[in-house]
């Protein structure tokens, strides 16, 4: 089948890439005389790219791209708002993924210098395009990707309804890139109007920044000439921290440009006939939710697998309208939401409406009444035998998610050693002999040396730091608790530190800034509120199991149990329980845990050592897992 490409940016090269890689004859047409270069760089997230993997095979070249690790988000006063983990984001320069595009094209199927007049139509169906330099195409699909101006669209639906550009935005390439040991796209935001400042590390060393603001803002500057522009950004961003002066420092105002941001309603359809629609010429979301990109290249992906699928075109063309319209429309609402707290900024909307595109799912709140065991874990992050008891937690989740539901609840071992009581333990030195000796008798990683080169004052602070996370998400605070615990035990890192409990909040996924302010508030009262429970309760040792059923403490174990133990405690509790049958794989244990030391992967898939040792060893060599030793003892992370 014949397919004739209108446009050669991103969604027609992608479009036609996927296509000629399921058989289809392609041509693209491209209205410039070369390849156009235009625009800077943008964010594309990683669904995009497995879209290029997926239908690429072997690539002449690889795709310059960086990824970008931490979304920041500060005020102009330089007070850190937002600070989370991105996963699969990337800055990709324009003019690099154009080049990497029009790479599996030659000179007969991308054609330049062919800019759209009209379609001949046979029968009420599109026999050929013809361009204004004569050129002349025949096909049996015509897809259009000529752009957010699309003359096709106009021609099959008429003049689209822009809405009003209320919101400028000016883009460019700057030679300042912060070194640092993530990469992060950092962006200011005035907390008195609607003006904002933001730049991403790219490739070479570079950042693309772009400035957006409310058209109010522009006074009497003239943005048509680089040194108007130039004088605009530094004058209305004056007040910004010297960051940004830096970044627009190292930028020539002759390659930057004033985008008018604006967007229009979902079609009732993307398709007339044997003509379809794809990317900006389909639909339009405002830049604040970063999708653009994204969005055209899905499009040619799901175009692709219906016109390989359907042998009727409109069931194609429907099912492809069908299959993109409720994310194109949540786009263009939540862009136009974006928009509108941007310009009606004001204290506390930062965190909910200044983010790029990243969809997290709210969590899902686990009721009480819909478990019918609820057991009341009192731990303490410092406390070496709940360290110990760590794969029976985890154990106790594989077998028994549906029927259990474990509150974590901190107890506060060490408030500091003036005021800590123990036969056994009084300084600093007693805690490192304790956890050596555990350590050869329990074959579990445990380095007491954090107690002789960084000691811990205290338990409290990580304690709080851990209440304060489980206000954000329950399943992150679990993680972060666990890699604060590596860190302790395995590391020997102080983890009442502060950079140590940040960096703990972003490898689970938290955002760091809000935790750090929940930790002087919520997070603190919270703490204290399970300190009561632990003296109700007469919670002393730990780890401590309450378990409760219908709201009534049917049964208290203290200190280190066996997992049997617990099992028959269970079983006495709610005979009507039933162990989940199903064993995860070796993979998807380390996709859901992330780590393991070898008895505690051993524990997990009930395996004997020798089996466990070699299902190790065959990860490790194609290379999903690696090996850490830490004190002689072997402890396996996921690649």
């Amino acid at each position: 089948m014949k397919v004739a490409i209108i446009g050669g940016g991103i969604a027609g090269l992608s479009q036609g890439i996927f296509l000629k890689s399921k058989g289809f004859e392609v041509t693209v047409y491209e209205r410039m005389q070369s390849m156009n270069s235009k625009g800077h760089a943008f964010l594309m997230n990683g669904e995009a790219l497995n879209y290029l993997d997926k239908y690429i095979k072997n690539a002449p070249n690889e795709l310059l791209k960086n990824n970008i690790d931490l979304f920041s988000l500060k005020s102009q006063n330089d007070e850190e708002l937002i600070k989370i983990p991105l996963e699969e984001w990337f800055c990709i320069k324009r003019v690099d993924l154009i080049n990497y595009l029009s790479s599996f094209f030659s000179e007969k199927d991308l054609k330049y210098g062919c800019e759209f007049s009209h379609f001949e139509f046979e029968s009420s169906k599109a026999k050929s395009v013809v361009f204004k330099n004569q050129v002349k195409a025949e096909a049996d699909i015509f897809i259009a990707a000529d752009g957010s101006n699309s003359e096709i669209r106009k021609l099959l639906f008429g003049e689209t309804q822009f809405t009003p550009v209320e919101v400028k935005e000016i883009v460019g390439i700057s030679k300042f890139n912060k070194s640092d040991r993530y990469q992060t796209f950092q962006k200011f935001q005035s907390d008195e109007k609607g003006l904002s400042f933001g730049y991403i590390p790219a490739v070479n060393d570079e950042s693309v920044w772009f400035m957006q603001y409310d058209i109010k803002l522009e006074n009497n500057f003239n943005l048509k000439n680089p040194e108007g522009l130039k004088d605009f950004c530094f004058s209305i961003l004056d007040d910004f921290p010297q960051e940004v002066k830096k970044v627009l420092d190292g930028n020539d105002f002759n390659t930057s440009y004033v985008w008018n941001t604006r967007d229009f309603d979902l079609l009732y359809s993307f398709h007339k006939g044997n003509i379809v629609l794809i990317g900006d010429a389909a639909h339009q979301a405002l830049p604040f939710t970063s999708a653009g990109t994204t969005n055209a290249i899905k499009d040619a992906a799901v175009l692709t697998e219906f016109l390989s699928q359907e042998s009727n075109l409109e069931d194609a063309f429907s099912k492809y309208y069908d299959d993109r319209k409720d994310q194109i429309d949540e786009h263009v609402k939540l862009g136009r939401e974006l928009k509108q707290n941007f310009l009606n900024y004001s204290e506390g909307k930062e965190r909910k409406f200044l983010l790029p595109l990243i969809s997290e799912k709210p969590e899902k709140k686990e009721l009480k009444d819909l478990k019918p065991i609820n057991i009341i874990y009192f731990t303490d992050p410092i406390c070496s035998t709940c360290w110990i008891f760590q794969p029976i937690l985890r154990k106790l989740k594989l077998d028994y998610d549906q029927f259990i539901r474990i509150d974590y609840r901190m107890g506060g071992l060490l408030p500091n050693w003036e005021d800590y009581k123990n036969d056994k333990i009084s300084s600093p030195l007693d805690a490192a002999k304790l956890w050596d000796e555990m350590r050869e008798k329990y074959q579990i990683p445990m380095n007491g040396d954090v107690w002789l080169e960084d000691p811990l004052l205290s338990s409290y602070p990580v304690s709080i730091a851990f209440k304060a996370a489980q206000l954000q998400n329950n399943d992150k605070a679990i993680s972060f608790l666990r890699r604060i615990k590596e860190m302790l035990f395995i590391e020997k890192k102080n983890v009442n530190k502060k950079e140590n409990i940040e960096n703990a909040a972003l490898f689970s996924g938290l955002d760091s800034a809000l935790l750090f302010k929940q930790i002087q508030s919520v997070g603190l009262k919270n703490f204290e509120n399970d300190l009561f429970l632990a003296k109700k309760y007469g919670v002393t040792i730990f780890p401590t199991l309450l378990f409760e059923k219908n709201n009534s403490i049917i049964k208290s174990l203290k200190g280190l149990q066996s997992y049997e133990s617990i099992e028959k405690h269970l079983f006495e509790i709610a005979p009507e329980i039933i162990k989940n049958p199903i064993l995860p794989t070796s993979i998807d244990l380390f996709k859901k845990f992330n780590n393991m030391t070898e008895s505690e992967f051993s524990f997990l898939l009930n395996m004997n050592q020798k089996e466990s040792q070699k299902e190790l060893e065959k990860l490790a060599e194609k290379g999903v897992i690696y090996k850490v030793i830490s004190s002689n003892i072997a402890y396996w992370n996921i690649a």
